[in-house]
């Protein structure tokens, strides 16, 4: 006997609405301060310091950090699947010749869905379960231009890039008692698919410091395109009843926004 357990998960179209809205704005308060300090002797605001990259030490610069991630998915995948939230890695690789241009690398990872699976431990009862836990994922990974605005107390940046979309879906035994530690351990990968990808995005970077070794803030989105791609869902693995079970994958074209929010810290 097999209890199935499914993760109702609430819709965050008004929260990513709300986000949308915030960028904007933002925007828009971005590029007053920008002309008005292009105005001023120096391309500055008084008492603020130039933050020019000579400043920094000689040579590439690199720009380390991290993010946590929204995803939005578009178009057939927004069909099947909802919001999921995850983080990503980014190191950003700038030049002292060239402080508008960079080089970025982003590798990340988003969950868009689960659900659980109530298994008993012993074969007379099903009082006590264990916890069998699928998870749907996607990894990514992208390198490409990023061009940013170097100076000002709010910098707009845009990027590309080319990479790689990895879909998988896993399964993990957890812990589904208090007293007892689970008997089973693992974990195993149920269905996986690997995609090219490619894609764009802007956003804001905030210097929270002046010095050689600035710390950004971060806001930005990025719409990335991985072309026909089979991928589960909750429900996609179905039990028979007899220890086995069947998967029904679904194809299709898979685009998705992703909002972002971070930092980065030179080194």
């Amino acid at each position: 006997m097999m209890r199935t357990r499914m993760r109702n998960r609430s819709m965050l179209g008004a929260g990513l609405a709300r986000l949308l809205t915030l960028v904007t704005l933002v925007t828009l308060v971005a590029l007053a301060p920008a002309e008005v300090a292009a105005q001023l002797p120096g391309g500055h605001f008084p008492g603020q310091p130039p933050a020019e990259p000579s400043s920094r030490a000689s040579g590439p610069q690199w720009d380390l950090g991290g993010t946590f991630s929204v995803m939005a998915p578009q178009g057939p995948f927004g069909s099947f699947v909802e919001e999921g939230f995850g983080a990503a890695f980014t190191a950003v690789l700038g030049f002292e010749d060239s402080p508008a241009f960079r080089v970025r690398f982003d590798a990340g990872y988003v969950n868009y869905g689960s659900e659980t699976l109530g298994v008993p431990v012993f074969s007379v009862t099903d009082r006590i379960l264990t916890d069998i836990v699928t998870r749907n994922n996607v990894g990514y990974v992208g390198l490409g231009p990023e061009i940013r605005l170097p100076y000002g107390p709010i910098q707009p940046y845009v990027n590309g890039f080319v990479g790689l979309g990895y879909f998988f879906t896993v399964s993990s035994v957890e812990r589904g008692w208090s007293f007892y530690e689970s008997p089973y351990d693992g974990t195993t990968v149920n269905f996986d698919d690997v995609r090219a990808a490619y894609g764009f995005g802007g956003g804001l970077a905030v210097p929270v410091n002046w010095n050689a070794k600035p710390v950004m803030l971060r806001l930005e989105a990025q719409y990335r395109r991985h072309g026909r791609t089979e991928y589960l869902v909750p429900g996609s693995i179905v039990e028979d009843g007899f220890g086995g079970s069947s998967f029904s994958p679904i194809a299709s074209d898979v685009d998705f926004m992703l909002f972002q929010l971070g930092l980065t810290f030179g080194v």
